[in-house]
């Protein structure tokens, strides 16, 4: 595979933006038997990354290039800082930006299938959060969207905090927070107002984690309603667990072709 360090200028944030890309390279780099790679046009993970990182952060602190490396798989990791993949209330229009600007323009300098069937978005914590708002909002766009530690509930996330020390921020970003509930940016109201077409969905959390209680919410409320494949195993918010679980998510996805 190869690795690539874009920074790219978004009409959308009107600022330069940064994407890292690992692009399928059929090469002679290890020992190993070469699988076959297809010459397109390729399925595309688009793999999203948490509160605190940035677009370097699943090739830093995962083995995510070593795990597909054998696989037709372009995976587009975008930066959006601490904007939870929204257009902000007062910021900045994320949102859009990875919706619809961001695919338009892989799909301009890579050769990306745009099938539905095709196009994966997956994520851990906000990066979770922003998988399925983008699958949820646009389900005729996303075929597949994974969750790893997502903070899915946001709703239950605020009241949870002890203090209202993080209200400032998450005003900026969702507006009224009073308002928030049953909303554009309320997965819960999202799921529930899908109907023929369902994005098929995975979600992955640790027993430890501080988010899990918000994530079983999620399950119990549309295991009856929604295509969920569910895991769950003992482990924290680290990338140990997301390391681990993106593996699963890989194994989940359509990917390889049955014919």
């Amino acid at each position: 595979m190869a690795l690539l360090h874009l920074s790219l200028f978004s009409d959308s944030l009107m600022m330069e933006s940064s994407v890292s890309i690992i692009f399928p390279q059929n090469c002679d780099r290890t020992l190993e038997e070469r699988k076959p790679l297809f010459k397109g046009p390729y399925k595309v993970l688009y793999l999203l990354h948490g509160l605190k990182q940035d677009e370097t952060s699943w090739t830093r602190m995962s083995s995510i290039e070593r795990y597909v490396g054998q696989l037709p798989l372009v995976v587009v990791m975008p930066s959006v800082h601490r904007s939870f993949y929204t257009d902000q209330a007062r910021g900045f229009p994320y949102f859009s930006y990875v919706a619809d600007e961001l695919p338009a323009l892989m799909k301009d300098m890579f050769n990306i299938s745009a099938k539905r069937e095709d196009t994966f978005v997956a994520g851990l914590s906000m990066g979770g959060y922003g998988a399925f708002k983008l699958a949820l909002s646009l389900p005729h766009q996303y075929g597949y969207a994974a969750s790893l530690s997502g903070a899915v509930d946001i709703v239950g996330l605020r009241s949870q905090q002890e203090d209202d020390s993080n209200d400032a921020e998450m005003e900026n970003t969702f507006g009224d927070l009073d308002r928030v509930e049953g909303g554009e940016h309320d997965l819960f109201a999202l799921a529930s107002k899908l109907k023929a077409i369902k994005p098929e969905l995975f979600m992955s959390c640790g027993t430890e984690d501080f988010l899990y209680e918000g994530n079983i919410r999620f399950r119990d409320t549309f295991k009856e309603t929604l295509p969920i494949t569910y895991h769950e195993e003992g482990g924290a918010h680290t990338w140990d667990y997301w390391d681990r679980n993106i593996q699963r998510v890989l194994d989940w996805l359509p990917i390889i072709s049955q014919d």
